[in-house]
């Protein structure tokens, strides 16, 4: 093309020019305007204009919002399909072949949903032509958790602000008018963090004006043979005449579960207080969950279910009921065990210095934490005695935390309760190594436990041993005793604040603070059984013997 052709198709003035309104010169390659400001010159072709490519260029770019966002959300789908693959395979090489567990009722957690979510990644929108629940961040966090912590904390985070974002494009709705689904992914959403994560801030607290997901009717009830001669005095409390659900119950134990782990780590980070005032922490998580125990319908109680006298088939043949039924029981009694954990008290908190700890309550704490692990680890039992297959993690981590109480009282002098505790620590044991097949982070809580229970300085313990003081790491003992999971490749700190840093503490493992009550050895001869050993101290029974007393929501035994 000859220079002369290109003039002519294009214009003479140039575009600088053409824009300011000026004369042109017309020299080429630059004229004197553009030579004499240093701009570009150029000259555009005949029959374009520049307004018009400069006004499509603009559109081009400003591309809404919206469809910002999509192509956003585009492209981070298929990044976390990417990545969810790779972690799929590297989980497949380092853990066992065992199914993921399924959302539904049967892993113990009533707020799932009964469908199966698809395994494959789909593209989340928050658009109203495509509003669908984050339900595959479920399984993608499930997935996740069971190789890689910090990517999970990833994925539940992500399920959190998606449902929170969720709800700004539903602003206008009515909790009450959303559907089943949105109100269980709601829920699912919450448990997940209130178990697995209470330390995050949301955790502890939630929209109070949400309903739970409903409940099913518990299992027609066994009555209680008033002749056996087993069969313990009642009271006659009727407890309270509104039954709001199991799944209820459970949903607020487990908040409360929340409530206890957040305690138990702000006490490993150094944080004292003295614990029988009414304005510390332990004061009010017992308060909580004496109000929640005084709104138990009398029906859900142990008097009126008695699981340990029906047979596998009948537990299973009502297990989305049975599920919540231990979720709420047993996260009840390990997390008044916990409250009152003897090493709470007479190691982490007596960093207190200048405050003289009272007897009478470290004597209520020992009994309490007593009480309540027997009850943990009968529940635990009655449930193993049927081959009832337990899948929920949270109940895994209330029980890991749970059984530093009776390796604490294998040691004790009285041989009962050392023997006790034994037999209780090894189902502690069996429980976490049929769940770490399926969580990982079980797994961590087993060898825990078991390098703390081959810890043993100097001798092996033995029951009613004359040496019962103990020297240990307090950081292995909080390893199981904070239900906080961490990654071990995350953890940097050797010490905790609770113990001032120290690599060993001892303790004085003793059941008695105050001048025990003399024994009447004739009655106790004469007895049938002790009921007070049993109820303090969990006794296997034969199936049908199990004390009907041992009811969580009555603490009337004295």
């Amino acid at each position: 093309m000859t220079l002369g052709a290109q003039i002519r198709r294009s214009r003479r003035a140039c575009e600088p020019c053409r824009r300011k309104k000026s004369k042109c010169t017309g020299e080429r390659p630059i004229c004197s305007f553009c030579e004499r400001l240093q701009l570009p010159c150029k000259y555009a072709a005949r029959g374009s204009s520049s307004q018009d490519s400069t006004t499509k260029a603009q559109k081009a770019q400003k591309k809404s919002t919206k469809d910002r966002v999509q192509v956003l959300e585009s492209q981070i789908a298929s990044l976390s399909e990417l990545l969810s693959s790779r972690t799929n395979k590297e989980a497949q090489a380092s853990v066992p072949s065992q199914p993921l567990p399924s959302t539904t009722s049967s892993d113990g957690n009533p707020f799932l949903t009964e469908q199966a979510v698809p395994n494959e990644r789909q593209t989340v929108s928050f658009s109203e032509a495509q509003s669908d629940l984050p339900q595959d961040v479920f399984t993608h966090f499930l997935q996740v958790y069971r190789s890689d912590l910090p990517r999970a904390w990833m994925s539940i985070g992500t399920a959190t602000r998606l449902e929170s974002v969720r709800n700004l494009w539903k602003s206008n709705s009515i909790p009450n008018q959303e559907s089943a689904e949105e109100n269980r992914c709601y829920w699912s959403i919450y448990m997940i963090e209130a178990v697995f994560f209470p330390h995050m801030p949301r955790a502890p607290t939630h929209d109070q004006t949400r309903k739970y997901p409903p409940s099913v009717e518990p299992p027609p009830p066994i009555p209680l043979d008033a002749n056996d001669f087993n069969a313990p005095d009642f009271d006659n409390a009727v407890g309270s005449s509104d039954d709001i659900g199991i799944n209820t119950h459970a949903g607020r134990m487990i908040a409360v579960w929340s409530q206890v782990a957040c305690h138990l780590h702000e006490i490993r980070r150094g944080e004292v207080q003295i614990p029988w005032l009414p304005e510390s922490t332990y004061s009010k998580l017992n308060l909580a969950l004496f109000e929640y125990e005084a709104q138990f319908n009398q029906r859900h109680l142990m008097r009126s279910l008695f699981p340990f006298k029906r047979t596998s088939d009948e537990i299973q043949a009502y297990r989305e009921y049975w599920n919540p039924w231990l979720t709420t029981h047993l996260v009840l009694h390990a997390s008044l065990a916990l409250l009152n954990h003897p090493f709470i008290h007479l190691v982490a908190l007596r960093r207190n210095k200048g405050m003289s700890q009272s007897r009478l309550f470290l004597q209520q704490v020992v009994d309490q934490a007593l009480f309540h692990s027997g009850w943990v680890f009968w529940l635990v039992g009655i449930f193993e005695d049927l081959n009832i297959e337990i899948c929920n993690p949270l109940i895994g981590l209330a029980v890991a935390a749970t059984s530093t109480i009776p390796w604490l009282y294998q040691f004790v002098k009285n041989a009962k309760v050392a023997s006790k505790a034994s037999q209780n620590l090894a189902k502690g044991q069996r429980l976490l190594q049929r769940l770490s097949k399926t969580w990982p982070c079980m797994s961590h809580k087993l060898q825990g436990l078991q390098r703390l229970q081959s810890l043993v300085i100097g001798k092996s313990p033995e029951a009613g041993a004359a040496d019962t003081t103990i020297n240990f790491p307090p950081s292995m003992i909080w390893e199981l005793l904070d239900p906080i999971i961490y990654n071990t490749r995350l953890s940097t700190d050797p010490s905790d604040l609770s113990t001032g840093g120290l690599p060993y503490v001892s303790i004085h493992v003793t059941t008695d603070f105050l001048h025990p009550l003399a024994d009447d050895e004739d009655d106790q001869a004469s007895s049938y059984f002790n009921w007070e050993d049993s109820l303090m101290y969990g006794n296997d029974l034969l199936q049908d013997s199990y004390p009907a007393s041992l009811v969580p929501f009555d603490f009337n035994v004295t």
